[in-house]
């Protein structure tokens, strides 16, 4: 089952991220991070369970 919380949470973080990036004039990143927002608000609670876990900070460089 779905967490609304955590789902909103990941949803905040990255409109912050979208907005930091829209200050700092990085159109792609806005533009990325904006359409990634969409996608959370758009994603079923189905496909929320579903989506990869990722951690990137995890792999070797």
């Amino acid at each position: 089952m779905a967490y609304p919380g955590k789902r909103e949470g990941l949803a905040q973080k990255v409109e912050n991220a979208a907005q930091e990036a829209e200050r700092l004039g990085l159109t792609t990143a806005t533009l990325i991070l904006r359409m990634a927002r969409l996608e959370i608000d758009r994603a079923e609670p189905e496909e929320i369970e579903t989506m990869p876990r990722t951690n990137l900070r995890s792999k070797p460089n």
